[in-house]
């Protein structure tokens, strides 16, 4: 077979993927645009060059937005470490357990399968179990990162339920994918009081995320009750003990997302940007948490031996 009649075949069967997975873009897939994908790096097809941002999402607990067979409905996900079992050794007469030789995500360099936590809402890991296809992203400083897959089963990892996926067979990369958000670091002492109408308690605690437009913001179990969608609420934002921002917002979701231990609820607002100034300020905050999650992932980088994407 010619080279060119094997280019062809190899070039339509990425078309096939990029059709299944991303049908909304079908269209835009012509052989010179599958082309110059792979060779920017905006289309991955490659095992290995897709292992990376598999890594960083792990290792930087990144949130994952799930759809199943195209559906509308997103549900949200964590990638898990696949942990191997303790190992069970008898010491002066005792049995213990141990941990065995394991770096976390060790098990991703064997490119055979990911591990994510069960899907929120709920109902989304009853679909799953009956999905033809599986499309899942997350978001770097630039980008939105974006995998095809397919649901295996159902699995444990030490007593803790999960969703096992094939390794993605394609992936695409989508800069501009939404407004670049911030993540804050666990050690930045950046805190927020979210301030409502006088009937409503004042609250207390610590963003999640910001970008320029807005902010994902921790609540406790309890308190999910205590906002409503589409409420106009008063946001300080302190850093250090110091009073960065002052800004008017409106709740535009409140939703809850599985960590590695627990259940993550939160709810997201959207600035209310009244004038110039006000924006620059906010913009200067978010390029504050950048500076920090940067510092957060190159020490993760250097522990881990891994390059992670920014």
């Amino acid at each position: 077979m010619a080279n060119d009649d094997k280019k062809a075949i190899l070039l339509k069967g990425i078309q096939k993927k990029l059709a299944l997975f991303f049908p909304e873009d079908a269209y835009t897939y012509t052989y010179q645009v599958v082309e110059d994908g792979l060779e920017s790096g905006d289309l991955m097809i490659k095992p290995g060059n897709m292992l990376t941002y598999l890594q960083t999402a792990l290792l930087d607990d990144k949130v994952l937005e799930v759809e199943l067979d195209g559906m509308t409905r997103i549900y949200f996900s964590r990638i898990y470490d696949d942990l191997p079992d303790l190992e069970k050794l008898e010491e002066d007469g005792e049995k213990i357990l141990k941990e065995p030789d394991y770096t976390t995500g060790d098990y991703l360099k064997l490119l055979s399968h990911i591990i994510c936590l069960p899907l929120e809402p709920g109902m989304g890991n009853l679909h799953i179990r009956d999905s033809k296809k599986v499309m899942f992203r997350f978001f770097t400083a630039s980008s939105a990162i974006e995998f095809g897959t397919f649901f295996q089963e159902l699995a444990m990892v030490r007593e803790i339920p999960v969703l096992r996926l094939a390794f993605p067979v394609i992936g695409r990369q989508v800069k501009g994918g939404r407004a670049f958000r911030a993540k804050v670091p666990a050690n930045m002492a950046f805190t927020v009081l979210v301030k409502r109408n006088k009937h409503r308690p004042d609250i207390q605690t610590r963003p999640i995320d910001i970008s320029v437009n807005g902010m994902a913001i921790k609540i406790k179990k309890e308190e999910q009750c205590l906002f409503h969608e589409d409420e106009v609420c008063t946001i300080h934002g302190t850093l250090d003990g110091e009073l960065k921002v002052k800004v008017d917002a409106t709740i535009r979701h409140i939703s809850k997302i599985r960590k590695k231990k627990g259940i993550q609820y939160r709810f997201g607002v959207k600035f209310d940007l009244s004038s110039r100034a006000l924006a620059a300020t906010i913009e200067a905050l978010v390029a504050s948490v950048q500076r920090a999650h940067l510092k957060e992932l190159s020490d993760k980088s250097e522990e881990s031996g891994i390059t992670l994407v920014q």
